[in-house]
C-alpha cells in the first residue's frame, strides 16, 4: 500500500517538537526519582522478586510499574523525534 506523504508547517513541527521534549523532561525526572530511591530497576525488580510486596503497602511495586512506564514512554517519545524531519 502506498502511504502519501503528510505535510507539516515548520511551526507545527516546532510546537510538537517543544512539547515532546518537555515530556520527555518529564519522564527523565520521574526515572531519576526512581533511581535515587532505588539503585536502577533492575536492583528493585530483584528486591521484589525475592522479598515480596507486603500485603499492606505496595509501594514497591507501584513504584516499580510507574518506573516502567516512565522508561516504555521516554523510549517512545525519542522514537518519534527521531521520526520527525526538521
Amino acid at each position: 500500500m502506498f502511504e502519501m506523504p503528510v505535510v507539516v508547517s515548520e511551526s507545527t513541527l516546532t510546537a510538537l517538537k517543544e512539547y515532546l521534549e518537555e515530556r520527555k523532561e518529564l519522564f527523565k525526572s520521574i526515572c531519576k526519582k526512581f533511581e535515587i530511591k532505588y539503585g536502577n530497576i533492575d536492583r528493585l525488580r530483584k528486591k521484589i522478586e525475592e522479598e515480596g510486596v507486603p500485603d499492606d503497602d505496595h509501594t514497591m511495586w507501584d513504584d516499580l510499574i510507574e518506573w516502567e512506564n516512565a522508561l516504555s514512554e521516554l523510549k517512545r517519545i525519542e522514537s518519534i523525534l527521531k521520526g520527525l524531519k526538521f
